[in-house]
Parts: structure tokens; sequence; C-alpha cells
């Protein structure tokens, strides 16, 4: 089981295959080649403009962006943008690849909608939607949507949801929902929910749900469920569970439990291996390597130190004494 662990942990690996968009430096001196020129119906500012105006307020159509500092209203862009460091684009943008430093509004890229720093919106790019800082609204990506930052809201993407620091809201990726802060809300992958910190929600993955920290609420996964942290809610998998902090409350396991510590009830058509229970477990297989404080039922029960009840064909509790140590149908023992 411990080589389950490992091999569910290396989807914690995949995260820069997601997240790999090379942003230009906005802090490099290097001077812009921009050409400013365009054709403008308005005054001030504002109106209609055709070309790459640094400053507008209204509709704006363009080639590709250059240079940008801020737009408010509808801006159009055609083709891929240039370097436009500390530029905002708020309102509604449309284009091949909306682009800038920060993006605010309503915008949709045919290929993409990137913003360098801060994303907020609805935002829905044909194959990625890509933050590298904060994203928060409703993100819809054909292939991902990816933040640098924290990911908050409604966020969708055709094989993936990343974020490299915190994820907080309603999230779908069609293989995998991947976390490196915390994890809370609604978290559904294809093939599995990963976080690298803890997690709490409804989590549910087509093959796994792991978490480097705690896990609490609602978590299944297909084949295993998996915390370096401690497991707490309704735990279910048709494989395992496995927690290296122990579990706490109901279990529903199709074959192996593996835990320090289980508190509550706990069921496993296959095997249990616990440090220590407290409560209720129910497996073909109960081996408790430390104390059972509670009742276990099963065709074959071992606990190093009893303090309860055991029920099957065979019940060893090695505390007792004699020829107790070793009974068929019900063991117990009261301290």
């Amino acid at each position: 089981m411990k080589r389950l662990l490992l091999i569910l942990f290396v989807l914690l690996n995949c995260t820069p295959l997601f997240s790999q968009h090379e942003f230009p430096d906005t802090k490099d001196s290097a001077k812009i080649e921009c050409s400013f020129s365009s054709l403008d119906l308005g005054s001030h500012n504002s109106g209609i403009s055709f070309g790459n105006s640094p400053v507008w307020n209204g509709l704006r159509f363009n080639l590709s962006d250059c240079g940008i500092k801020e737009i408010n209203g509808i801006n159009i862009t055609l083709w891929k943008p240039e370097r436009s460091p500390g530029s905002l684009v708020r309102g509604i943008a449309l284009g091949l690849a909306p682009f800038a430093e920060t993006i605010q509004g309503i915008s949709f890229g045919l290929a993409a909608v990137v913003a360098e720093q801060e994303l907020s919106g609805i935002n829905i790019g044909g194959l990625a939607v890509v933050s590298g800082g904060d994203t928060r609204g409703i993100n819809i990506g054909g292939l991902a949507t990816v933040a640098r930052g924290n990911l908050l809201g409604i966020n969708i993407g055709g094989l993936a949801v990343v974020s490299e620091s915190n994820l907080f809201g309603i999230n779908l990726g069609g293989l995998a929902v991947v976390s490196k802060g915390e994890m809370h809300g609604l978290n559904f992958g294809g093939l599995a929910v990963v976080s690298e910190n803890d997690m709490y929600g409804l989590n549910f993955g087509g093959l796994a749900v792991v978490s480097k920290g705690e896990l609490r609420g609602i978590n299944f996964g297909g084949l295993a469920v998996v915390a370096e942290g401690e497991m707490t809610g309704l735990n279910s998998a048709l494989i395992a569970l496995v927690s290296q902090e122990g579990i706490t409350g109901l279990n529903l396991v199709g074959y192996k439990v593996e835990t320090s510590k289980i508190n509550g009830l706990n069921v496993s058509l296959g095997w249990t291996d616990v440090d220590e229970l407290k409560g209720i477990s129910i497996s073909c297989y109960n081996k408790i390597k430390g104390l059972q404080t509670g009742l276990v039922i099963g065709l074959f029960n071992v606990a190093d130190g009893l303090n309860g009840v055991q029920i099957g064909l065979l019940n060893i509790a090695k505390n007792n004494n004699g020829l107790a140590k070793v009974l068929p149908f019900i063991n117990l023992h009261f301290d």
C-alpha cells in the first residue's frame, strides 16, 4: 500500500506541465518598440478607435496590442499581442488571445485569455485561461485553467484546473484538479484531485483524491483516497483509504484501510490495518497493531491490546491470558 501512496503522489509533479506558460518580464527595462498610430472617432480618448491607441474608453479595434496602458470598454484584438507592462483592460475583451497585466470583466479568446498579474470576471479561452497572479470569477479553458496565484470561483479546464497557490470554489478538471496550496470547495477531477496542502469540502477523483495535508469533508476516489495528514468526514474508495495521521468519521472502502488510527465507523470488504481503533470496524480481516477500543466484526480479528469486543470466526486478543488469547466466534476484554 505504501507503493500506492508513492505512485499517487507522483501526480503532484504534474503541476508544472500544466503551468509552464512563459510570461514576459514586466520589469524588463528594454525599450518596447510600438507604433501608437490609430484612427480615433471621438475626443479625450473616448469613442471609437481603430489602431493601437494606448489609452481608450469605448469601442476599440486593433490588430495586435503593444505597450497599451488602460482600455475601458470593448477591446477587440485580432492577433497575438506584444508586451504591455502595467496594462489594464477593463470591460469586454475579445480576440485571438486577449492579453494584459490585469484583465477585469468579460474576456473571450479563440486561443487563450492571459493575464500577467490579475484576472477577474468571466473568462473563456479556447485552449487555456492563464493568470500569473490571482484569478477570480468564472473561468473556462478548453484545455486548462491555470493560475500562479490563488484561483477562486467557478473554474473549468477541459484537461486540468491548476493553481500554484490556493484554490477555492467549484473546480472541474477533465483529467485533474491540482493545487500547490490549500483546496476548499467542490473539486472534481476526471482522474484525480491533488493538493500539496490541506483539502476541505466535497472532493471527487475518478481514480484518486490525494492530499499532502489534512483532508476533510466528503472524499471519494475511484481507486483510492490518500492523505499525509488526518482524514476526516465521509471517506470512500473502491480500493484503498490511506492516511499517515489517522482517519475520523465514516469509511467505506472496497479493499483496504491503512492508517495509524481510526475513530468512528469503518467498513472495508477486505482488510483494515491500523495501529489504534476507537469505534467500530467491519472487515474480513481486522488487524489492530495497538489498542482496540470498541467493536470489530470480521472473519479474522487480531488486536495487540483489546478493550472491547471481537466477533468473528477467529479472534486473537494478545492482552488476554491463557486460552482467552485465541477464541472462536467472540472474544472480549475490558480494562
